[in-house]
């Protein structure tokens, strides 16, 4: 493995222990959760959620899994700053998962790979390999955040539908808010889930942040069985994509900026509002359920 951008180990220790000091030292860090985090529509600032939420988690001490579910686009390894050399392209080809993982900044990365048409199109066979490979690290690690890719397709449904803990970020665009309403929809009749978390992402303001959850609940109340649960929003940050552009998580690259400080806000939040639902079983963190007709 190869890092691209990276702090030094010293640097990287001294911000996870101020992690631990600004506010999500309620969280029980051995607590097991598994958490996807979706949307439907790409250039949400999804992964970036992703990674902040993974690494906060880690920065309190959980021992923290973070898989691209991106399969065929990959990209958190650039945001992570490093450049894998295994992926889960091979997994599926017999490595044992443990060796492909890297471990930076706290956290372990399964990565996926950029490009690769055979995992974005994995049949249920291959799928099913991948999350029994990824089940078998629930012994080794407490916490699972996993980047579900854009769309809603198979693997994005049964990733995201497997999960106990839904995220869903949206931005107030209208079209954002039109795809995470499709993805609520498939995993409430193809998964019959019934709960999820939204997280209004680069809102302005407020009123903005309440204005994506109205939205999204209005349609959810008339057309499904569904409750979506608020989570505290995250700004509009530039910060975040300075971060990104380095390979360096905000939390930790720059801690005290809006954004990373709403991030923890929303990791604590989650942790308590999800401490009293449907949890991993012991030694496996996906719970399957069979898609039920197609995805029509």
């Amino acid at each position: 493995m190869t890092t691209i951008k990276s702090m030094t180990r010293t640097d990287q220790a001294g911000q996870l222990r101020r992690l631990r000091e600004q506010g999500i030292a309620s969280i029980s860090p051995r607590r097991p959760r598994a958490i996807a985090v979706t949307g439907g529509k790409g250039g949400i600032g999804k992964s970036a959620i992703a990674v902040n939420l993974a690494v906060s988690y880690a920065g309190l001490g959980a021992r923290t899994l973070l898989v691209d579910g991106d399969l065929g686009m990959a990209d958190l390894n650039l945001l992570l700053g490093v450049a894998p050399e295994r992926s889960a392209l091979d997994v599926l080809q017999g490595m044992p998962v443990g060796e492909a993982l890297v471990e930076v900044h706290g956290l372990h990365l399964l990565p996926a790979l950029n490009g690769s048409f055979q995992l974005e199109n994995m049949d249920a066979e291959a799928r099913a390999r991948l999350l029994d490979a990824i089940d078998g690290l629930a012994t080794r690690f407490d916490t699972l955040v996993v980047d579900i890719g854009a769309g809603i397709g198979r693997n994005q449904v049964e990733m995201t539908g497997a999960s106990p803990t839904v995220v869903v970020v949206a931005t107030p665009e209208p079209l954002a808010l039109a795809d995470a309403y499709a993805c609520i929809k498939v995993l409430s009749r193809k998964h019959q889930r019934r709960r999820a978390y939204i997280l209004p992402n680069r809102v302005r303001n407020q009123d903005e942040a309440d204005e994506v959850v109205s939205r999204l609940n209005s349609l959810v109340h008339r057309f499904l069985d569904f409750t979506l649960t608020p989570l505290p929003a995250i700004p509009y940050d530039t910060m975040v994509s300075e971060a990104a552009a380095e390979g360096l998580p905000v939390v930790l690259s720059r801690p005290d900026s809006p954004a990373s400080r709403a991030i923890r806000l929303a990791a604590r939040r989650l942790d308590v509002l999800a401490a009293d639902e449907e949890q991993p079983i012991e030694g496996r963190f996906f719970h399957r359920r069979q898609i039920t007709g197609d995805l029509s």
